[in-house]
């Protein structure tokens, strides 16, 4: 009993340990597009106030 009991938290601990680190990863890449997005956005302003134009 005390062998199925020690296994179930076990399992449940690794899972509970998955799942933060699942989130960590998703945090990061949230993160991530988020500093793309706004150096992106920075990058189009730039480019519109010093002049230069997309080739078509």
């Amino acid at each position: 009993m005390q062998g199925i009991l020690f296994d179930d938290l076990k399992l449940l601990k690794e899972k509970i340990s998955q799942e933060e680190k699942n989130v960590q990863e998703k945090l990061i890449i949230e993160q991530k597009q988020e500093k793309e997005k706004k150096l992106h956005d920075q990058f189009e302003k730039f480019m519109q106030n010093s002049g230069v134009r997309k080739l078509d």
